[in-house]
């Protein structure tokens, strides 16, 4: 990976991502976003994880958003547009990551980066953290993907209102309004709890957690109601006859004597 901007690695069954550009505020380059797309779909068929956790290097930012010395380079429609299908490409692979993916926000998420915290699964926030759709200043509009993902998460009320008003949102406003899941009080605690999070996923059987995320996915690309019921009839017959169900129906059903 260029440069080690993005750094990566599996511990007890879940992939930790951080984006180390510190002296950059850890911006996203275009070739860090590539980079990211190559490392999730690379490890979309382990089957041993159970989770991704994405995080910035550092305590003052998540991510910068896009890189602005490099994106005030991109000046045509197709150059525009090329920039935007590949910055969304390479979040649609967390997106549709099979499994659970967490931002942990160690800091400030702006434009760019906002995007991708809600195209993640969950976000847990530093108390120290902001986050904003800051996208407007600039005179711009979302751009990855992240319009669409923040009016699903946080409605098109509270969504509209952050992206006219481009305003910076404390961790904890982020999470009166649904934007953020979980904010940390103590300062240096993310990790912790971030750890605490993924406590019962790994006590879960990944291929189940994968089935959770199949049909959330389902959901959030819009698929019918009946598609959903047809997809959690054929998920839950395939369980059923998976030999973990039996071994765990074994220590709960009871005894014949």
């Amino acid at each position: 990976m260029t440069e080690n901007h993005l750094l990566a690695e599996v511990r007890d069954k879940v992939l930790y991502v951080t984006f180390n550009r510190p002296e950059k505020h850890n911006a996203l380059s275009q070739q860090l976003l590539s980079d990211l797309k190559g490392l999730f779909e690379n490890h979309s068929m382990n089957e041993s994880l159970v989770a991704a956790v994405l995080t910035g290097s550092g305590r003052k930012t998540f991510a910068a958003g896009g890189d602005l010395r490099e994106l005030s380079k991109i000046r045509t429609e197709s150059a525009a547009r090329e920039m935007s299908y590949n910055s969304k490409s390479a979040l649609n692979s967390i997106r549709t990551f099979p499994l659970p993916v967490i931002a942990a926000l160690n800091g400030n998420t702006f434009g760019g980066a906002a995007e991708l915290a809600v195209a993640c699964d969950f976000r847990i926030a530093d108390s120290h953290a902001k986050i904003g759709f800051v996208q407007g200043r600039l005179a711009l509009s979302t751009a990855w993907g992240g319009g669409a993902d923040l009016f699903q998460l946080v409605g098109r009320s509270n969504g509209l209102n952050l992206l006219l008003t481009g305003k910076m949102l404390s961790s904890s406003e982020a999470l009166e309004i649904g934007l953020v899941d979980l904010v940390v009080s103590a300062e240096g605690e993310l990790k912790y709890s971030v750890e605490e999070f993924l406590m019962p996923l790994r006590n879960q059987h990944a291929h189940v957690i994968r089935t959770f995320k199949e049909l959330a996915d389902a959901k959030r690309r819009g698929d019918s109601t009946s598609e959903l019921n047809e997809l959690e009839t054929k998920l839950f017959v395939n369980n059923w006859v998976n030999d973990a169900h039996w071994e765990a129906a074994e220590k709960v059903l009871p005894t014949r004597k």
